[in-house]
């Protein structure tokens, strides 16, 4: 009818959003160096920003090197393989907003790795390559480097990943990936990543980490570093994918994370080890 019932009586300032009790005058809304995810733009525009000072995207030519890369859809000739990579850095590099340009397949020739190393550093702050890298007959991209600019490092101590090389050529900053797929997966995920979000302006570039049960035996230490690709399970620990060498692919789609294992380690079920989950990696 027309009564009311008012069953709590109000306090004084119950219920009431005081001006400034989100953001107060004179603080700092957003750290430079954050990144700009749907919820700090949402921040941003609450206290009526409508410009912010941002980092432009990562210029990136990508390019795979081999001779006996063939891609999708085409005829696969004796000791062919298809380029997976291509497919794998390019999504990659969108997953962190690079602007990417592919030059493609390059063969196993010196004077045309030289070639395209030149194009592709015209206008692009990273030439990011996989393969051609490690010390074989046809392996030319180390050599052209050197000669189109400077290789600063060369083979690095984790596994997968050992022939990673990092440079610069005519200005644009080099990395060189192994060409096996999980070792390209891998380098990337561990040092290509952090690199392009530092030259974002990003102030906080470590994946986060957990400390978890080991569901698995590894009775197998290595000299390296070893990145083991890994799966949380409804139990609370983490279990390991059967195969770990570097070509199966399978593994990283498998996992949703990394186990690292430091040198020379033995791990026995029960013992804790540091897992990187995929989402702390892949964004």
């Amino acid at each position: 009818g027309d009564e009311v019932v008012v069953n709590t009586v109000p306090r004084l300032g119950e219920a009431v959003r005081r001006m400034g009790e989100d953001i107060a005058r004179g603080a700092r809304v957003l750290p430079a160096g954050l990144r700009l995810t749907p919820q700090a733009v949402a921040l941003a525009a609450s206290v009526g920003l409508a410009r912010l000072p941002v980092h432009r995207r990562v210029r990136v030519a990508v390019f795979s090197t081999g001779s006996e890369l063939v891609m999708p859809g085409e005829p696969l000739p004796p000791g062919g393989i298809y380029n997976s990579n291509r497919y794998l850095l390019r999504g990659l590099l969108a997953g962190l907003g690079c602007e990417v340009e592919d030059f493609g397949i390059v063969p196993d020739r010196l004077d045309a790795t030289r070639e395209v190393l030149r194009r592709a550093a015209e206008g692009h702050d990273l030439i990011l390559t996989s393969g051609g890298v490690s010390v074989g007959e046809e392996d030319h991209v180390k050599p052209a480097v050197e000669a189109e600019g400077s290789l600063d490092m060369w083979k690095i101590a984790m596994k997968p990943g050992k022939p990673l090389a990092y440079g610069r050529v005519h200005g644009a900053a080099f990395i060189g990936l192994p060409g096996n797929p999980v070792s390209s997966f891998v380098t990337f995920l561990l040092m290509v990543r952090p690199f392009l979000l530092a030259t974002q302006g990003v102030s906080e570039v470590a994946p986060a980490s957990m400390q978890l049960r080991a569901d698995f035996d590894w009775p197998r230490p290595d000299r390296r570093r070893e990145f083991l690709r890994a799966r949380m399970n409804a139990q609370g620990g983490v279990e390991l994918f059967a195969n770990q060498g570097s070509a199966a692919l399978e593994s990283t789609v498998w996992a949703n994370g990394l186990v690292d294992i430091p040198a020379g380690t033995v791990i026995a079920c029960g013992e804790t080890v540091r897992f990187l989950p995929y989402g702390d990696l892949l964004h």
